[in-house]
C-alpha cells in the first residue's frame, strides 16, 4: 500500500498553482460590495513575465463524469475544515499538515508585517487581516506588535461601508485613510473598542489578486493622528504585493493538500486492478509510463502519445529516446542507467519534441516499485511541462545580469567622473599655492586669508571625490590590496601623528597605553592606515571639546587581533547604530555640521577590513560615546620573533 501511495502522488506531480479549474469560487456578494478596481501600478510594474496566467503549469486533476474513482467508499473521508483562513487559530482537530500550513502563514505574514515596520519606522504597527471565504468577515492573519486583545476584538469583524479602515478598505476595493480615529465617522461604531489601546491613526489597503478578489488588508497604525507620506504610500503597497504573494501560495498550499488526498484515494484503485490503474493514468494531466525493471518502458498513456503525435508502440523499449533533444540525451539516458543499477529516484529535466517540432523543458521523476524482498518489480513515471518556468528563470537571470551590469557602469561612470573632477581641483591647488609663496606678486594679508580658504576648500573636495572614488573601485571589485606583514607601532604612530592637529585644536587626551606595539598584522599597510584614520577622525568630530580617546590591541583568536578606538563623544542611538556602515548617511549634530562629507568613510572601512580578512564593528551608547573594533589577520610567527 505504501508503495502505491507513492505511485499515485508521483501522478500527481507536480501541483498546479493557478489553474482556473482549481481555484476555489467566492459566493456571491452581497448587493452593497462595490465593482473590482484596476491593477496598482507597482503590479503593473513587474512586467507580463510574471503574469499569474504566464505561471500556470500543468492543468489540475480532473476526472470525466464517466471515470469514477473505484472503491473511493473505502476511503476515510477528510474532515469538513471549512475556511483554510478562518481556522488560523489552534485547532486540536486539525491533521499536521492543515496546522502546518496555518502556522507558516502566520510566520510568513508576522515577518513580512515586522519588515515593514522596519522600514517605516518604530512608530508604526502594522497588521494585516484576512477575509474569508465568505467575502465579508475578517480574520486576524498577522500584527505582531499589536495589543493580543485588541487583534481578538477585531478578528470575526465584518466588512462595510462605516467599518473601521479595514472593513471599509475591504469593502471599497481601495486605500481608506483615517488621519484621527476618534472623530471620523468610520470608526464610530469601534471608537470604544480602540480607545484603551491608543491606537490613534490608520490606513488600509485592500490586497487584491489578479482577478479582482479581495483577499484582505494591510493596515499601518500609529499612536498620533497624522497622514501617510508618500514613502508610506508606496510602502504600502509594497506590503500589499508581498502580503499577496503570501496568501496565494498558502491557498496553493491548501489546494496541493486536496490534491494528495485524491491521489490517496487514486491509490486504491491501484490496488485493486491494473485495468482501472490504466483508467487512471489517463486521466492524469501529465505523461504518465511505466518501465521494466531493466528500463524498457512497457506502457505510455494515449496522452503521452498524443503529445509526441506518434502511436503509443513506437514509445515502448527505448523508443522514448528518439524524442529527446540531441544535446540532452547523454546525459538523461546515464542518469536512467544510474537509477537501474542503483535503485535510486529518477529525477532529471531535459527537452523533448513535441508533434509540432518544438522542444520543450520537461521535469521526469520515476520511482522504483519494489516486492516484499526489495527486488524491483516495475517503475513508474511521469513527466510534466515546465517549459514556461525554465522561460520564467531565464527572464529573472537576464534581470540580474542587467542589473550587475548597471551597477557595473555606475561604477565606472563614478570612477571616470572622479578623475575628471580631480584634474581641474589639483590645477587649482597648485596655483593658489604659487600665490601663497608670492608668486607672481606678493598677496595681502586679506588675500592670503582667501587663498586659505579657497585651500582648504580644494582640499576637502578632494578628500571627497577620493572616498566616491574608493567606493565606486569597491563596487566594481577594482580595488586591489598589497597584503603584507604591518606593525602595530608603525600604523598607530603615523595615525597618531596625523591625527594630532585635531586633538590638540580640541585639548583631547589621547590613550594608547593598552596597545601592544609588537603585534604584526596581515593587511595592507596603507589601506590599514586609511580605516584607523577614518575611524579617529570621526570619533574627533563626534566628541566635545577636553573628551578623551583610546585606543587599545587585543588578541581574539590564535589568528585575529584587534584595534579598538573608545571615544567619549556623543554616542549614537540604536537607529543610528544600524545605519552607520550604510553608504551616504550622514548624522546632522553641531559638532559635525561644519564639516560635511559623503558618508562612505565608513562603509569604505568595513569593505577594506573584510577584503583583508578581518571586519568593522562598532557599538554606542548616547551621551556615554562609542566604540569601534577593527580585526584582522594576525601573522604569528612574526609576532612572536
Amino acid at each position: 500500500m505504501t508503495r502505491l501511495r507513492r505511485a499515485a502522488r508521483l501522478a500527481v506531480w507536480p501541483p498546479t498553482f493557478g489553474d482556473s479549474s482549481g481555484v476555489a469560487v467566492a459566493p456571491p456578494r452581497p448587493d452593497w460590495c462595490c465593482s473590482m478596481q484596476s491593477e496598482s501600478q507597482l503590479q503593473a510594474r513587474l512586467g507580463s513575465a510574471t503574469d499569474p496566467a504566464r505561471l500556470a503549469g500543468i492543468p489540475s486533476l480532473a476526472l470525466t463524469g464517466q471515470h469514477t474513482v473505484p472503491f473511493a467508499d473505502r476511503a476515510a473521508p477528510r474532515r469538513a475544515t471549512g475556511s483554510f483562513f478562518a481556522e488560523l487559530g489552534d485547532d486540536p482537530a486539525a491533521d499536521d499538515s492543515e496546522s502546518a500550513s496555518r502556522a507558516m502563514l502566520r510566520e510568513a505574514l508576522d515577518s513580512l508585517v515586522t519588515l515593514i515596520e522596519r522600514v517605516a519606522g518604530p512608530e508604526m504597527r502594522g497588521s494585516v487581516l484576512l477575509l474569508d471565504d465568505d467575502g465579508i468577515t475578517l480574520r486576524h492573519g498577522g500584527a505582531p506588535n499589536l495589543p493580543i486583545e485588541y487583534c481578538k476584538l477585531i478578528d470575526g469583524l465584518c466588512i462595510g461601508p462605516i467599518a473601521g479602515s479595514c472593513g471599509t478598505a475591504a469593502f471599497r476595493k481601495e486605500r481608506v485613510i483615517v488621519r484621527d480615529i476618534a472623530s471620523d465617522p468610520l470608526w464610530a461604531p469601534y471608537r470604544d473598542l480602540v480607545a484603551p489601546f491608543n491606537l490613534r491613526a490608520c490606513w488600509s489597503t485592500p490586497i487584491i489578486d489578479s482577478g479582482g478578489t479581495v483577499l484582505g488588508t494591510f493596515a499601518m497604525y500609529y499612536e498620533e493622528p497624522r497622514e501617510p507620506t508618500p514613502s508610506d504610500i508606496q510602502l504600502t503597497d509594497t506590503a500589499t504585493l508581498l502580503a499577496k504573494n503570501v496568501i496565494k501560495r498558502a491557498r496553493a498550499t491548501t489546494k496541493l493538500r486536496a490534491r494528495t488526498d485524491a491521489a490517496e484515494r487514486l491509490a486504491i484503485a491501484l490496488q485493486e486492478s491494473e485495468a482501472r490503474f490504466r483508467m487512471m493514468a489517463e486521466t492524469i494531466p501529465v505523461q504518465v509510463w511505466t518501465a521494466k525493471p531493466d528500463g524498457m518502458l512497457d506502457y505510455v498513456t494515449r496522452r503521452t502519445a498524443n503529445y509526441f503525435g506518434t502511436p503509443q508502440s513506437a514509445l515502448l523499449g527505448d523508443g522514448w529516446s528518439a524524442m529527446v533533444h540531441p544535446d540532452d540525451l547523454p546525459r538523461a539516458s546515464t542518469r536512467w542507467q544510474h537509477s537501474l543499477e542503483t535503485g535510486e529516484s529518477y529525477d532529471v529535466e531535459f527537452r523533448l519534441r513535441s508533434r509540432d517540432g518544438e522542444y520543450r523543458w520537461h521535469m521526469v521523476r520515476a520511482e522504483p516499485m519494489l516486492d516484499a524482498e526489495g527486488n524491483i518489480v516495475q517503475w513508474f513515471g511521469c513527466t510534466a511541462d515546465i517549459e514556461e518556468h525554465k522561460r520564467l528563470e531565464a527572464a529573472l537571470d537576464v534581470a540580474a545580469a542587467e542589473s550587475r551590469h548597471a551597477n557595473r557602469s555606475k561604477a565606472d561612470f563614478l570612477a571616470m567622473m572622479s578623475h575628471e573632477l580631480r584634474t581641474p581641483l589639483n590645477a587649482i591647488g597648485g596655483y593658489v599655492q604659487l600665490m601663497l609663496d608670492g608668486i607672481p606678486n606678493p598677496a595681502t594679508e586679506g588675500q592670503l586669508n582667501y587663498l586659505r580658504r579657497i585651500l582648504k576648500s580644494q582640499n576637502h573636495l578632494l578628500s571627497l571625490i577620493e572616498a566616491v572614488l574608493t567606493h565606486a573601485k569597491i563596487e566594481a571589485g577594482k580595488l586591489t590590496y598589497q597584503v603584507t606583514e604591518v606593525v602595530a607601532h608603525e600604523v598607530l604612530a603615523v595615525v597618531d601623528s596625523l591625527t594630532a592637529p585635531q586633538r590638540k585644536a580640541k585639548r583631547m587626551r589621547y590613550d594608547c597605553s593598552a596597545c601592544d606595539q609588537k603585534l604584526v598584522f596581515r593587511a595592507d599597510k596603507q589601506k590599514l592606515v586609511q580605516i584607523l584614520l577614518n575611524v579617529l577622525s570621526n570619533a574627533i568630530k563626534f566628541t566635545p571639546d577636553e573628551g578623551c580617546i583610546t585606543v587599545s590591541t587585543s588578541v581574539v583568536a590564535p589568528d585575529l587581533g584587534a584595534i579598538t578606538i573608545r571615544d567619549t563623544g556623543l554616542g549614537m542611538s540604536p537607529e543610528e547604530l544600524a545605519l552607520v556602515f550604510e553608504p551616504y548617511v550622514q548624522f546632522d549634530n553641531s559638532l559635525s555640521r561644519e564639516h560635511k562629507g559623503t558618508g562612505l568613510g565608513m562603509p569604505i572601512s568595513r569593505e577594506m577590513a573584510r577584503a583583508m580578512g578581518g571586519d568593522l564593528g562598532a557599538t554606542s551608547e548616547p551621551g556615554v560615546g562609542s566604540t569601534f573594533t577593527l580585526t584582522l589577520p594576525l601573522d604569528r610567527r612574526a609576532s612572536a620573533t
